[in-house]
């Protein structure tokens, strides 16, 4: 009786495992063979040059920021900067920094 069960067992796993191979689509999956379907080749006409010169005119800001910054137009020294913001730390301000800012 065991041996009936056990080859009934092995016949059934076979036929549950075999049914997923019956159930496939006739389509390969994206990428999984080539289909040998003619694709369009498409030529770039453009020269080296031309490219070379269309990306020196549109060339990025310094520091590779998306936005030009504006400028700012100071009268004070560089000293009068360091004096004010030593001050302003002196009387408890302080500038945004680490991970919270």
């Amino acid at each position: 009786m065991i041996r009936k069960n056990f080859s009934f067992a092995a016949v059934a796993a076979a036929l549950l495992v075999s049914g997923t191979a019956f159930a496939a689509d006739t389509q390969p999956a994206a990428g999984a063979f080539p289909l040998f379907q003619p694709q369009n080749v498409v030529v770039n006409q453009a020269q080296r040059a031309d490219v070379q010169a269309q990306a020196m005119a549109q060339a990025p800001e310094v520091g590779n920021m998306p936005v030009a910054q504006g400028t700012v137009d100071s009268s004070l020294t560089r000293a009068q900067v360091r004096e004010a913001t030593r001050e302003a730390i002196a009387r408890g301000f302080r500038p945004v920094s680490g991970e919270l800012s």
